[in-house]
């Protein structure tokens, strides 16, 4: 199992055990999280769409011309700040149509398995390196292969919901079969190094029966023998289970697959296929998505609340904590009669980097993000895309990477119920400070001055030069994109009444006449972009730092929705 980053993890575990301890805990104004690695470099890649490269897009000059450029890879497309990408759906089991009548054949075609007239299971694995090939030639071999929608010809009765077949194979020999030959053909593709460092994750969110037909006894089956297949296979490749949906302790038991189970089955039981002990189990994950009324601390303490009964329970596994799908949901909250949007703007931005943060403060070692690019469509039917505010918030992280990182909580809480929070790397002669300040109450935009404290041993900010970004709703490219669709007319009603809310070009805009507006102002819209990450001097109105005594300390003046960068160097 790859472990770069277990130091940092149980180094913020413990400083979490005091800081969640208690609603009455005091936290500590400025925790080490260790040496900031770019965590966030991972991200899905879905089928049925892996033929064409889904998720992977040609990066734009515009983001490469600013203080806090894209580091673009060699190759002609890649998926944004991704180094590393979860293989969804790639074994087939797609939605055929069958819930809503006759299923298409076309569609069980593309499975990577068939059952003949005999009843015997047939091949198809010459279909599986055109769905890797993309991803090849674009300079990807990093891949966690998920095993999750089973073929059609494998379960004694197959049943398809929403993203495909669902039930678990019948006959555990023909699954453990399957996977050999599969893994085989993977270690053909991809050379046996590059094989034997792949990751396999058996489902996506099978804790519930929405995404998994069977039993846990029958989970637990087919768990085994795809775990004694790989590693076969490749015996140094890495494997655990499906992401679990919503972090939430209490709600284990009622959970028709019970992860905590399945790890204790795992350590201490015989696998069902062979009998041999010691099943692998690298990693707890969860997919953890969010909205402009989350209480983040509280969200990101659930994701804590699990990693924690995993080792409590299980003091000798070592396993990796993880996000597998992170990102605001622009889904549903309708039920709650919520407002739905995909906030591609600063209130995104500044929501998206409390959750970054607070997911670190609880040793987070991967995370991996949905795309970064909002697509559409301009005049001329041509495919367009501009970064979200979750980029910009990544592309200033990237800045940190190597620094020792700290999580800085403000002096003073609130007058108006916002969250701020800081974070600090630093460098032999650089820092780089973020400050997010969110505020659950959207409508909420009254500026304040927030004060965070540095201690001396932590960074000697002597002599170096002070410079600033910031992303608000003045800076932010989809903030003002907003604001040009209104002014022509082309905001779709529900965002008219809600000013303080915003979607990407196709959720808050008209149609094509929306898309085609913001294609012909995309040279207005990129050079914002650059101007946002063009760092200027930092002015008193902005905020001061003094030396301490003790340090230092920094009074910001901060109004939600924003992301405050410094960057100081000598």
């Amino acid at each position: 199992m790859n472990r770069n980053t277990v130091g940092v993890r149980r180094t913020a575990a413990l400083l979490m055990m005091g800081a969640f301890a208690t609603a009455s805990s005091a936290a500590p104004l400025c925790k080490p999280l260790g040496e900031l690695d770019a965590f966030w470099r991972y991200s899905p890649a879905l089928g049925p769409f892996h033929e064409v490269g889904q998720a992977l897009i040609e990066i734009p000059d515009y983001v490469l011309k600013s203080d806090f450029p894209y580091a673009k890879k060699p190759y002609p497309r890649e998926v944004p700040f991704a180094d590393h990408l979860s293989m969804v759906r790639i074994l087939g089991g797609f939605n055929d149509g069958s819930e809503e009548g006759e299923g298409d054949p076309a569609v069980r075609a593309r499975d990577l398995a068939r059952r003949d007239e005999r009843g015997d299971i047939r091949y198809r694995m010459e279909l599986l390196e055109p769905r890797l090939r993309p991803y090849l030639d674009c300079g990807y071999s990093s891949f966690t292969i998920v095993l999750d929608n089973v073929p059609w010809c494998f379960p004694e009765d197959p049943n398809a919901v929403g993203l495909g077949q669902y039930e678990p194979p019948r006959d555990p020999k023909e699954w453990h079969d399957f996977i050999v030959v599969f893994c085989r053909e993977l270690e053909r593709i991809l050379g046996a190094e590059k094989a034997n460092q792949l990751r396999f994750r058996v489902g996506t969110e099978n804790n519930g029966l929405e995404r998994f037909g069977g039993t846990h006894e029958e989970f637990v089956r087919h768990y085994d023998a795809a775990a004694v297949a790989v590693k076969t296979v490749l015996p140094g490749a890495d494997f655990g289970p499906y992401n679990i949906s919503g972090a939430n302790l209490r709600h284990f038991p009622k959970q028709n697959v019970n992860a905590l189970a399945l790890a204790e089955h795992c350590r201490t039981e015989p696998n069902t296929f062979n009998g041999a002990r010691g099943t692998p189990f690298d990693w707890v994950a969860f997919s953890r998505y969010y909205s402009p009324d989350t209480d983040v601390h509280a969200s990101a303490r659930g994701c804590y609340q699990i990693w924690e009964e995993f080792e409590r329970r299980f003091p000798s596994l070592e396993f990796s904590r993880e996000i597998h799908e992170f990102d605001v949901a622009p889904f549903g909250e309708e039920r709650r009669g919520a407002f739905v949007s995909e906030e591609y703007g600063a209130l995104g931005a500044a929501l998206t980097a409390q959750m970054t943060l607070r997911l670190r403060e609880a040793g987070i070692d991967r995370l991996f993000h949905w795309e970064m690019a909002d697509r559409f469509r301009d005049r001329r039917a041509r495919m367009k895309h501009l970064f979200t505010g979750h980029a910009w918030l990544l592309s200033v992280l990237e800045r940190g990477v190597g620094g020792e990182s700290y999580l800085l909580e403000p002096l003073f809480s609130s007058m108006h119920r916002t969250d701020h929070l800081g974070f600090l790397s630093v460098g032999d002669d650089w820092a780089l400070f973020v400050f997010a300040a969110y505020n659950r109450k959207t409508d909420v935009d009254e500026m304040e001055e927030v004060v965070f404290q540095v201690p001396a041993e932590v960074a000697d900010l002597r002599g170096m030069r002070r410079s600033t970004v910031v992303l608000d709703r003045e800076t932010a490219v989809h903030d003002r994109i907003r604001d040009d669709l209104a002014a022509a007319g082309l905001l779709v009603d529900r965002f008219v009444e809600r000013p303080d809310r915003l979607g990407g070009v196709r959720e808050m805009g008209k149609g094509r006449p929306a898309e085609g507006l913001v294609g012909d102002k995309l040279e207005t819209y990129h050079q914002q972009w650059i101007d946002s990450l063009t760092l200027q001097p930092l002015e008193g109105e902005a905020g001061s730092i003094r030396r301490t005594l003790e340090g230092y300390t920094l009074a910001l003046n901060l109004a939600p929705p924003e992301v405050r960068v410094i960057w100081m160097e000598r």
